[in-house]
């Protein structure tokens, strides 16, 4: 597949023209105007700062001019739940959007409220229903650009649409700084690609798709310095959530807490923050809280913690990082939930899991029977984030169900979940082949329409 060939084609300008992001000395470390970029479905080991893969001018450079973080962990494999811990730093227990098609609860700060408070500007423009504003994501917001859901509109939006609203909008203002948003969405199946990949292989679409993402990207930083503002401009460049791509059977996402669709990038570009890369854990959920120590103002209580600190070169330390799915809940199968250190990581589930991160980055040997004292430790850990609610992940109302389902949030069509689990809960490794096949039937079904 001509990746290299393509990506340049739908780029809106030339790979060399992409501006120098710092030029002379360093400014100290100040309040700026700060633009976050969350990639949908996007894992870390497809970039080219973590890994070999698909060349994204854009990003490389970005990498090249910030603080990488080697191990950063979204807190649940969807799109909802994990941007409402980023905006909240909160984990998905302490704010209830714990799965698609819910709302984030309504009295819960989101960091975005501060700076709003604080005399910034403000403005969110995303790529997907899932993110639209009446899911609670709206507070903090002086422009919500979200996707009209109204009768044979869109479900979602590509990068360059996305882009260019942002564009406008920054063009529009120069006299405060602003907080910025830009959700791009087309990393998530289906993708929608040029002909040439029509029969192409999921992972050659799925790094076709990032590289689309990563031109328009490039779009956003040449705007950037020609209004001269790119130099003290933050920003931030992560993901939601990763994309198993067949790891462990799964074929999608959603369903499993492993790495593939956990780990996500996270590069942070800070006007006065020395380029390194950070090989500690750290969390999404510490996005908020970071953003604000470095913009100078108080955070509200939250979950996670500031990186400043980090990001000014001091280690990360060993909090306990926390993660779950509870979509099997709507299944009738197990919720699945995990706790990590610097080096294990424990999967609670009805055949839990146990890992050595340090020499078994994929998780493919089981050591749960064998190291009983690392897993018990681990397990006293996950106590401490409470203890599984049946009803955690109520079925969504139906119309909400079927505008996730086209876009490859599959569900099933019943009712809500029963009042009380069954005596065993089925393990979601055993039923993961079952929830592929409804995947596959159900995008069939929407393509005969």
């Amino acid at each position: 597949m001509a990746m290299k060939r393509w990506l340049p084609g739908l780029a809106a300008l030339p790979i060399c023209a992409l501006p120098v992001i710092w030029a002379g000395q360093r400014a100290p470390v100040l309040p700026a105007s700060v633009i976050l970029i969350t990639l949908d479905t996007t894992r870390a080991d497809h970039l080219p700062p973590y890994d070999d893969g698909v060349e994204l001018p854009a990003i490389e450079q970005l990498a090249r001019e910030g603080v990488v973080f080697e191990r950063a962990i979204a807190p649940v494999p969807l799109t909802l739940p994990s941007h409402s811990s980023l905006f909240t730093g909160r984990i998905p227990p302490a704010h209830g959007a714990r799965v698609n098609g819910l709302t984030l609860e309504a009295g819960l700060p989101m960091f975005p409220e501060r700076l709003q408070a604080a005399g910034y500007r403000t403005a969110a423009f995303v790529g997907s229903m899932v993110l639209n504003g009446n899911r609670g994501l709206r507070r903090g917001f002086d422009v919500y650009d979200d996707i009209d859901v109204g009768p044979g509109a869109r479900l979602r939006r590509p990068a360059n649409e996305v882009i260019d609203g942002a564009l406008d909008w920054v063009n529009a203002g120069r006299d405060k700084p602003f907080f910025l948003w830009v959700h791009l969405y087309d990393a998530h199946a289906p993708h929608v690609l040029p002909p040439e990949f029509d029969g192409a292989s999921a992972a050659e679409r799925y790094a076709a798709a990032i590289g689309f993402m990563d031109s328009q990207i490039a779009r956003l930083l040449q705007a950037l310095d020609e209004r001269q503002e790119l130099a003290r401009t933050a920003i931030i460049v992560t993901a939601d959530h990763g994309e198993s791509l067949g790891d462990h059977g799964e074929r999608g996402h959603g369903i499993f807490v492993y790495e593939s669709a956990l780990r996500v990038p996270l590069i942070v570009r800070w006007p006065g923050i020395e380029p390194r890369r950070v090989p500690d854990p750290v969390q999404l959920i510490d996005l908020a809280p970071t953003i604000l120590a470095l913009e100078g103002l108080d955070a509200p209580p939250m979950d996670g913690a500031s990186l400043a600190p980090v990001l000014r070169g001091r280690p990360a330390g060993g909090r306990t990082g926390y993660a779950e799915s509870m979509f099997p809940l709507q299944y009738g199968w197990s919720a699945l939930r995990t706790v990590r250190d610097n080096r294990f990581k424990l999967i609670e589930a009805p055949r839990p899991e146990l890992y050595d991160l340090a020499t078994d980055p994929h998780e493919l040997q089981n050591l749960y029977d064998t190291h009983p004292a690392v897993a018990g430790r681990l397990e006293a850990k996950l106590r401490t984030f409470g203890t599984v609610d049946w009803q955690a992940a109520p079925a969504q109302p139906e119309a909400v169900r079927d505008q996730l389902a086209s876009l490859g949030y599959v569900s099933p069509s019943r009712g809500p979940a029963p009042a009380a689990p069954p005596a065993i809960w089925p393990d979601p490794k055993d039923m993961i082949g079952v929830y592929n096949d409804i995947v596959e039937q159900r995008m069939r079904q929407r393509t005969l329409r």
